[in-house]
């Protein structure tokens, strides 16, 4: 074990003398085999108090929940001391991005549990591991002496590539046969059981694994695999996987197919290929949650792309989606699959022959991650009940409308009834003019005493511990995340509905469906990020003078935009762009949003009026409090933001006037990007993002649209208010998601 030097301990020790908000990981570095982790022992052993955790093979989740553990245990009274080892090797596979999530979020994240500090010495490789971003407190340690070199390179390098530590020799075989060194089974047994120094074989003398992972890391980077050999690998292993009987989990299937079920996903990003494996629904299913994860982070650092399986996958983890069996997480594949409208996709995932739990039978349940309008989508789901007509047994639905909550409410509320075996709509949506809290249903959850009795159906609603069930001999409902709110059982089925719509379930008599709830994001942070969304078509098209007058007028209502004559456009407007949008689109009539209200006036809609600080009636507060943008001349369209919003009939540019709120005039660059930016806006606002994640996600892919359709107006004082949730007094958020309270 190393000596601590004093040089060292007074490092240790100024480190513990810091005030808190100073602290920062203290990093034990150098390279492999260099003696860190005999460094954090040695550290363990002159400070009785501190923890030693061994990272190695560990997710950086698994990490976290044992840093909560020794914190929870910890006597009271002291910081908790927490020595993380081989942070370089966390993971379950050996390529992982495990490592980084710890080092790079958890060790410096984690400064705090329940109400007690938490002092972390962390050790990293840096070969392996990013140095850490506050270095000020560490010690390096030297280099060890280079080994002798040894016999049977390219066996070795093929066993290096291998992503599970523990490597079944037949899996062996295969890497061997991908690097064209085919070797027989019993002579790898032989020649790993020849090199002791170096291998490790295990009792029933089936499996290999280096004698250090560093020995792993180390032949990996004498002989590394390109491509192409990877390519290889996973042409082998689909080849070892489909063949014969294919039913059942790969996971329960022999060495090879279980080596395939937690590592192939990754071989496949490596080679490249990794989208063809997830597009098949009869492999995809046989992928652990774990191996996907890893292996997206790895083919996708830059983001899963828009719209695309991986980023499917990527909103399930966001969503806290954390299955506790294989079949748990298909079905969970499976209704995404559904959901997003990858109908080959799910129909794959069922013929892959993993059971299941439960199944989506239908479902009105939009995915997340995507903006804006979705045909035939149900929107959020306030109340769930059921009715009994003419069409038999219905479930009904409503959604809360109201407008004007802050001053004058216009209560309204959507109502729409469902066959509970189809989820085909038995009647189209109907806006009832009244508030939602009245009574709704004449049998809902809770039960009414109105209304005929209607039996054999069970409400449940979903709490912070689960779901709270009426009738508890009933097969409960799946765990879902927490956007899923209310279950109304009926006929076999669960109906479930929440912010995103609803959709059924069938469960299986004989599942175990625990009661437990999904946490509302990952422990740490999901293993990826979303690439940048595109521009919607539609808003793409718009600003190209390619329908931007119905894509106005489909949220802002029929016959919005007021067409302007030629005739009616005043001599100083010399903008041709400003004529043109006027004249061929029109001024959307638009109030009650945005603090904008803008109202086209009879024949002389665009009237001129001077700049405010150049308008001596006004009184001396309602001034603009900056100088005039331009010469002018000036029109006014309407207000925005407390100011009156004008077009600037030389340049085609739109102005606030700065007589209240902001006083940045910037509005827009011209009329078809204001409008542009304020029809997207309306879009989002629009939208009922279920979870915090696709939200924020949407709010900053917007930020990014403002930028790319008019980058002077998106920096201006008035817009970045807007884009970071400004509080609006008018009913410019009624409409929108009950995601917001998920943030």
């Amino acid at each position: 074990m190393p000596e601590i030097n004093a040089a060292d301990w007074a490092r240790i020790e100024a480190w513990r003398e810091l005030p808190a908000q100073h602290r920062r990981v203290f990093s034990v570095l150098g390279p492999a085999l260099s003696g860190k982790s005999a460094y954090l022992r040695a550290v363990r052993d002159r400070w009785p108090s501190a923890i030693l955790i061994d990272c190695q093979g560990m997710s950086a989740d698994a990490v976290a929940i044992r840093m909560r553990e020794e914190c929870r245990a910890a006597p009271a009274g002291h910081p908790c001391v927490l020595l993380l080892a081989n942070v370089q090797y966390a993971g379950e596979v050996v390529t992982s991005t495990e490592p980084a999530r710890v080092a790079e979020v958890l060790a410096p994240g984690f400064r705090r549990f329940q109400g007690r500090e938490v002092w972390v010495m962390a050790e990293y490789d840096q070969d392996l591991v990013a140095t850490p971003r506050f270095a000020e407190h560490e010690v390096t340690l030297p280099a060890p002496a280079l080994g002798t070199k040894v016999g049977g390179e390219e066996e070795l390098a093929a066993l290096a590539a291998a992503e599970l530590r523990q490597v079944p020799l037949l899996v062996w075989q295969l890497l061997c046969d991908a690097r064209d060194v085919p070797t027989e089974a019993r002579s790898l047994l032989s020649f790993a059981e020849e090199r002791p120094d170096i291998l490790i074989v295990d009792e029933d003398r089936s499996s290999v694994a280096f004698r250090s992972e560093a020995f792993h890391h180390a032949w990996r980077r004498r002989q590394p695999m390109d491509s192409e050999v990877q390519t290889r690998i996973v042409d082998a292993l689909l080849s070892s996987t489909t063949d014969g009987d294919g039913s059942g989990l790969w996971s329960e299937q022999g060495p090879v197919r279980q080596y395939a079920a937690r590592a192939l996903p990754l071989h496949a990003a490596l080679a490249g290929t990794l989208p063809r494996l997830l597009d098949d629904g009869r492999l995809l299913a046989h992928f652990s949650p774990t191996a996907l994860r890893e292996a997206l982070a790895i083919a996708h650092p830059d983001g899963v792309p828009y719209g695309s399986v991986p980023a499917m996958l990527h909103y399930l983890e966001a969503q806290g989606v954390s299955p506790s069996s294989q079949g748990e997480w298909v079905a969970w594949l499976h209704h995404a699959a559904l959901s997003s409208g990858r109908a080959e996709l799910a129909d794959g995932l069922l013929a892959a022959g993993v059971p299941l739990p439960w199944r989506t039978t239908w479902t009105h349940w939009r995915p997340p991650g995507v903006f804006g309008h979705i045909e035939a989508d149900a929107g959020r789901v306030d109340e769930l009940g059921v009715l009994v007509g003419e069409s038999g047994l219905t479930v009904v639905t409503a959604r809360d409308v109201t407008t004007g909550k802050i001053a004058h409410p216009k209560y309204q509320y959507v109502r729409q009834e469902w066959s509970p075996r189809t989820g085909e709509p038995v009647s189209a949506p109907v806006e009832v003019h009244a508030s939602l809290s009245d009574d709704l249903l004449p049998w809902s959850s809770p039960r009414r005493s109105e209304g005929p009795e209607i039996h054999d159906v069970t409400f449940a609603e979903q709490t912070d511990t689960g779901w709270k069930l009426e009738t508890p001999t009933v097969p409960g409902p799946p765990a879902c995340p927490q956007a899923v709110t209310k279950g109304l059982y009926v006929d076999g089925h669960w109906v479930l509905a929440g912010t995103m719509g609803l959709f059924a379930v069938s469960v299986q008599g004989t599942a175990d469906t625990a009661q437990d709830t999904y946490p509302k994001r990952p422990l740490i942070a999901a293993h990826t990020r979303p690439a940048p969304w595109p521009l919607p078509p539609s808003a793409s098209a718009a600003l190209r003078d390619e329908g931007m007058r119905d894509w106005l007028e489909e949220a802002f209502g029929t016959r919005a935009c007021h067409q302007l004559a030629d005739e009616q456009l005043p001599p100083g407007l010399t903008d041709p762009a400003a004529r043109v949008f006027l004249t061929r689109t029109g001024l959307p009539e638009i109030r009650d949003f945005l603090h904008l209200a803008i109202t086209p006036r009879g024949d002389s809609p665009l009237v001129e009026v001077p700049w405010p600080g150049q308008d001596r009636s006004l009184p001396r507060q309602r001034r603009a409090k900056s100088e005039a943008p331009s010469s002018g001349p000036f029109y006014e369209l309407g207000t925005w933001m407390y100011s009156r919003l004008l077009l600037d009939g030389s340049t085609g540019r739109l102005y606030r006037d700065t007589t209240g709120g902001s006083p940045d005039p910037g509005a827009g660059s011209s009329l078809a990007q204001f409008f542009a930016m304020v029809r997207l806006y309306d879009e989002f606002r629009r939208t009922h993002f279920p979870y915090v994640t696709d939200h924020k996600d949407a709010q900053d892919n917007l930020a990014r649209w403002y930028e790319q359709i008019d980058p002077a107006a998106s920096r201006a004082e008035t817009w970045t208010l807007i884009l970071e949730g400004y509080d609006f007094e008018d009913s410019t958020w009624d409409l929108a998601s009950y995601g917001l309270e998920w943030i």
